[in-house]
């Protein structure tokens, strides 16, 4: 099995985490962020190889994290798609991939990026430029609910460019508009992290419902069964982190099942990474 989203961060800036966690969410995190707990939970689920994400919450991590994921690809038998902040310079991006990582994770909600801005739009001119692929964050954000996510911030991304890109999350709470970013362009995918968990929550500031696994999404993967990894999200904090494995096992046929836990990601590794 091929997990495309897994979140692996050095040790030394863990503490960051925890304290969002308890900041943000006023509770403690649910399982272990450290590297052995998380390597041991994917083993545990089965999982042979790993896209390791990480997202840069200020400029200086940048570096931390580039230089980070390469020593972990050195390690673990994984693929690296480390965190660029919109505040780095974007020549920074040619040493970045020199030095052997594979792709780049964004994360709007929590850089506070828009993904039609300026300074998203001049990312995707060099990830364009070198062919490199790009995992973004998609949907729903407890932090700020979708003011960084609405479906259509991403329109420039999905029409407007030809390097691979994983909308990650099946734009969760939004899931219906996912079709038409996929029609855009073959090079297009997404992932089931978050989007297979059993959960409906009401916005605190909107007062929106938003339900992650929904009907929405059982479509769109009929639909699109070629053009959707598996991503568990481990560490997630706030939910057991099997559950996607769990929806996805219960929900559709074994057929299907293959594709997205091991054809696809292979498929994508053979495309864009090798």
């Amino acid at each position: 099995m091929i997990d495309t989203h897994v979140h692996v961060f050095p040790d030394k800036i863990l503490w960051r985490l925890y304290a969002w966690i308890e900041k943000k969410h006023k509770s403690k995190a649910t399982v272990e962020l450290d590297v052995d707990s998380v390597i041991g939970k994917l083993q545990s689920m089965g999982v042979e190889h790993f896209f390791n994400l990480t997202h840069s919450i200020t400029p200086e991590m940048t570096e931390i994290l580039a230089e980070w994921n390469v020593k972990l690809k050195g390690m673990m038998d994984c693929h690296a798609f480390t965190g660029f902040h919109q505040n780095n310079d974007t020549e920074e991006l040619y040493r970045i991939f020199e030095l052997g990582i594979d792709g780049l994770k964004l994360h709007p909600p929590v850089q506070r990026l828009y993904p039609d801005g300026r300074e998203a739009l001049e990312i995707y001119e060099i990830l364009d430029e070198l062919g490199k692929p790009l995992v973004i964050h998609t949907g729903y954000f407890l932090d700020n609910g979708f003011k960084y996510t609405l479906p259509e911030f991403y329109e420039p991304l999905a029409y407007s460019y030809s390097f691979p890109v994983i909308l990650a999350h099946m734009m969760v709470g939004k899931t219906e508009h996912l079709p038409r970013f996929l029609d855009a362009r073959n090079n297009i995918y997404s992932d089931t992290s978050l989007a297979f968990i059993r959960v409906e929550i009401t916005d605190p500031h909107s007062g929106e419902k938003v339900r992650f696994y929904s009907d929405d999404v059982r479509e769109v993967v009929m639909q699109y069964p070629d053009r959707i990894l598996y991503g568990s999200e481990i560490p997630v904090i706030w939910v057991d982190p099997d559950e996607t494995l769990r929806t996805l096992n219960e929900e559709f046929d074994e057929d299907t099942v293959i594709r997205i836990t091991r054809k696809n990601p292979e498929k994508f590794i053979r495309k864009y990474l090798e």
